[in-house]
């Protein structure tokens, strides 16, 4: 259980070699260049080096201590990578050498033309192959920039917290709006007109975006817009202030014009090759560059979740520095510019940007939202397998409920899904009577459902998934439950309280409230929404007069320490 991936990554890692050994048979035929084998020695030495620990283990006959050494320690995902890396080189290399090669041969065959030895058809098939060398060859150069551009801004990747969305969205979620006048006249509207959707925790912002993002996305393949997109996220640092932002986008649009292109590239250029690193002020002032370029297609800036960007007690805070830079693209009047963002309706954040707005749209007070979440329930409580099997009576029961006590909240209908799913029949409507009303009710359920015997664990479980930098991998948190925190001690490690399925360990201690994703070939743990981490270090848990929930309350200093220790 819990290895499909990592068997995934071996079988890429055993056709990787296979693939290599098919291509040495090839260029052991011609005489390499001295860059070829360079690249050809050290793929060599990559593959060595991962079978020859391969062979040992086998010897010793523990052929499985070999596979749970790579997976474990994740050196199939490394292995993967460096030889990606290499291999790319390789086919580089190999492309440009094959170009210069063809391309002296095309000189050659001109003398010969010039001679008149040839046809004037088969001059012009010959120019032809030649001006397309030169793009090949200008195209290799140039996906080597960016590569190294890429490197340099090291730019987050929007793209997983879109696919995540996606995977999220029930059928025909805010077509309604997508097929509406309000984004078709925010499309169509004057200099960097701001969009602003704003809603309630849990009312399903982000999935609403990912919809918007595909609806302009399909203008961008057909040539009409320009897209950049990004997911500000409270589980990646990265993803919390101005930095990420700004060098996410910018790389997106590098993508989608030679000369927004060209306008990065000089600006890596102006950096020494990227040797320096770019401040703030730099980024933006390439941003405005861009947007400054006359005679292109609209360009669709979407920022998702404003409000999970930091706002700490620094002057300015990374949040306030994006309310500033959004406030100075709309006063700048570029002409090509449109701006959609979705928050809560937090107060810095309405303050700025209401008067700003081209539109504003409440989710909470529009009809297509409540039919959203009316067609999600009826199609859920239809469809899941276990509550399909319930009386029709006990069904449209359920439906009636669920969407009278929704108030625009996708999320609460979720975790009362989850947890009504499990009832037996006859407790149904006791199950609805004592429905919480809010999400934190909801939470607070969740936390007195976790067993006795797992509080402790629970409690360091959550502490760890709050303070990490970074997503913490499911074989990585469940090293905790290995740990024995006595309070005043230093945590005593036990090697033989492992358990060989972390996935249910982790998932069966904290309840509702981790959910496991899958990133770059890897489990990752995170909280399953955003309130849930509020919530948790809110002071209304610490404040609570339930004494079975107050003992989960996170205070930040006290779950740096239990981390750390846990790490030493």
């Amino acid at each position: 259980k819990g290895v499909t991936a990592d068997l995934d990554a071996l079988v890429d890692l055993l056709e990787s070699i296979e693939h290599f050994l098919k291509r040495l048979d090839i260029y052991t035929k011609v005489p390499p260049t001295p860059a070829m084998t360079e690249i050809v020695v050290k793929i060599i030495v990559e593959l060595l080096s991962t079978l020859a620990l391969a062979t040992k283990h086998i010897r010793q006959g523990l052929p499985k201590k070999f596979v749970k050494k790579l997976f474990g320690e994740n050196e199939v995902g490394a292995v993967l990578q460096r030889l990606d890396r290499l291999t790319q080189d390789e086919a580089r290399t190999t492309a440009a050498q094959t170009l210069e090669v063809v391309y002296g041969l095309v000189q050659n065959m001109r003398v010969v033309i010039d001679a008149g030895s040839v046809s004037n058809s088969a001059l012009e098939i010959i120019q032809h192959m030649a001006s397309e060398m030169n793009k090949s060859k200008h195209y290799l150069a140039g996906d080597k920039l960016l590569q190294d551009v890429r490197s340099w801004l090291s730019p987050p990747d929007p793209w997983k917290n879109h696919n995540l969305a996606r995977g999220s969205r029930h059928p025909g979620t805010a077509e309604w709006f997508v097929r509406g006048s309000t984004l078709s006249k925010w499309k169509t509207s004057g200099p960097s007109s701001l969009l602003w959707i704003h809603g309630k925790p849990g009312a399903g912002k982000s999935v609403f975006c990912s919809t918007i993002i595909e609806n302009i996305d399909s203008m961008r393949k057909s040539g009409l817009a320009s897209l950049a997109f990004f997911y500000c996220d409270f589980r990646e640092n990265e993803k919390r202030d101005l930095r990420g932002l700004l060098s996410s986008v910018l790389f997106q649009l590098c993508h989608q014009s030679d000369s927004y292109y060209q306008i990065l590239s000089g600006f890596y250029s102006e950096h020494v090759n990227g040797s320096q690193h770019p401040s703030d002020v730099a980024l933006v002032q390439c941003l405005k560059d861009i947007l400054e370029v006359p005679g292109q297609a609209p360009i669709y800036l979407i920022v998702d979740g404003l409000d999970e960007c930091s706002n700490t007690s620094d002057m300015p805070s990374p949040r306030e520095k994006v309310l500033m830079v959004l406030e100075d693209l709309i006063d700048s009047q570029f002409p090509n510019l449109r701006i959609c963002v979705t928050s809560r309706p937090e107060v810095d954040i309405m303050v700025t940007l209401e008067t700003l707005m081209f539109c504003s749209v409440s989710l909470h007070d529009e009809s297509g939202q409540m039919e959203d979440i009316d067609n999600y329930i009826r199609s859920v409580v239809n469809k899941d397998p276990k509550m399909r099997r319930w009386k029709a009576a006990d069904k449209e029961m359920v439906i009636d409920v669920l969407i009278k006590k929704s108030d625009g909240m996708f999320r609460w209908v979720y975790c009362q899904i989850l947890y009504l799913r499990h009832c037996l029949p006859g407790r149904i409507r006791h199950a609805l009577d004592e429905l919480p009303e809010t999400l934190d009710e909801t939470y607070e359920r969740a936390l007195r459902d976790i067993d006795k015997a797992n509080w402790e664990f629970a409690s360091c479980l959550l502490q760890c998934v709050t303070v990490a930098f970074r997503p913490l991998r499911v074989t990585e948190l469940a090293e905790i439950l290995s740990f024995d925190f006595k309070k005043g001690q230093v945590p005593k490690f036990h090697e033989d309280w492992r358990l060989e399925d972390p996935v249910e360990a982790v998932l069966s201690t904290t309840s509702s409230l981790l959910t496991i994703v899958g990133i770059q070939g890897s489990q990752v743990i995170q909280f399953s929404h955003f309130s849930v981490k509020e919530f948790l270090t809110s002071d209304r848990l610490a404040e609570t007069n339930n004494k079975f929930s107050r003992r989960y309350h996170i205070s930040m200093t006290p779950a740096h320490t239990l981390a750390a220790h846990a790490c030493l």
